[in-house]
């Protein structure tokens, strides 16, 4: 959604066309569907490679120059992380545009909302969706990251850190919330935590994400959209939740990561502080990384 936020208001800018290598969940999802995909089918082919001799910068860079031998175009590699480079069309990146605050400086909250991620009629008048608005700013809710990142055999490097829920409960006393009124989202699945998580089966293939699922469109989407339709929300050190919060009116409780403890090298949780709003960066450290705050007017 970032990298999709940043090709929308781009292009907008400089009057462009966005062209996608693939299908997306938000080819399902949102209505104002501007893109277009591909139409290339060799460049297609080589763009959306996952095996390891061709999942990387340099053979897709090498697939677009093959492309404009053949056709005469003259499309180059655009950085969005570097201001200097911002201006540049007939252009292509390689980026998932969430870390530099020039990038949201640009944006506009309400374009956003309103038009790059605008769900469609068929999602705003399914049951599930009518459902869950109907408890709209009736509920507090915390969201509690799991899955792959709680794998101690899971060496990819992700740099995400794994939260401990003993930290949730610091930051519901905190801010003068009963922990037993807390509603839960999260993604865990052995159980351990004695949270239910997702009810329906995870399907996903790259490059289009994840397999539609009849009824509730894809398996994690009524959690996310129980995140949208909260009170308030603890989320977690994840963009799922921080899209969630976005998209919603909830009041908004974040974690500030003061260091990074990867769980399968160490089997530690990280215990956080958590402050109101939904600025901290799900996954950069304050002073290490050199990202900040997400700040979007």
């Amino acid at each position: 959604m970032f990298t999709y936020a940043f090709l929308r208001h781009y292009a907008e800018t400089f009057g462009l066309e966005v062209w996608l290598p693939s299908h997306w969940e938000g080819d399902v999802l949102f209505e104002n569907r501007v893109h277009r995909i591909i139409d290339d089918d060799e460049l297609r082919l080589y763009l959306n490679q996952s095996i390891p001799p061709f999942d990387h910068i340099d053979a897709r860079m090498a697939a677009v120059h093959r492309f404009n031998q053949r056709t005469g175009d003259q499309i180059e590699y655009m950085n969005p992380d570097n201001p200097d480079e911002y201006g540049r069309v007939n252009v292509c990146i390689d980026s998932l545009c969430c870390f530099h605050p020039h990038i949201f400086g640009k944006y506009s909250a309400e374009r956003m909302r309103e038009t790059y991620f605008r769900f469609s009629e068929q999602v705003r008048q399914s049951d599930l969706y009518r459902r869950l608005e109907d408890r709209q700013g009736t509920y507090t809710v915390a969201h509690l990251r799991r899955d792959d990142i709680a794998d101690a055999k899971n060496h990819t490097n992700q740099g995400y850190s794994v939260l401990s829920r003993a930290s949730y409960e610091k930051a519901f006393r905190k801010y003068g919330y009963d922990p037993k009124t807390i509603e839960w989202v999260t993604d865990d699945k052995t159980g351990s935590l004695g949270i239910p998580s997702r009810r329906y089966p995870d399907h996903w293939s790259y490059p289009v994400g994840a397999t539609p699922v009849p009824e509730v469109f894809f398996s994690w989407f009524p959690d996310f959209l129980k995140l949208m339709f909260a009170k308030a929300v603890f989320r977690a050190n994840s963009s799922f939740s921080w899209w969630a919060c976005f998209l919603g009116n909830a009041r908004v409780y974040s974690p500030r990561l003061h260091t990074r403890v990867l769980f399968h090298e160490t089997g530690r949780e990280l215990d956080v502080e958590f402050e109101e709003g939904n600025h901290p960066h799900w996954l950069c450290v304050q002073g290490q990384d050199q990202c900040d705050d997400i700040l979007i007017r």
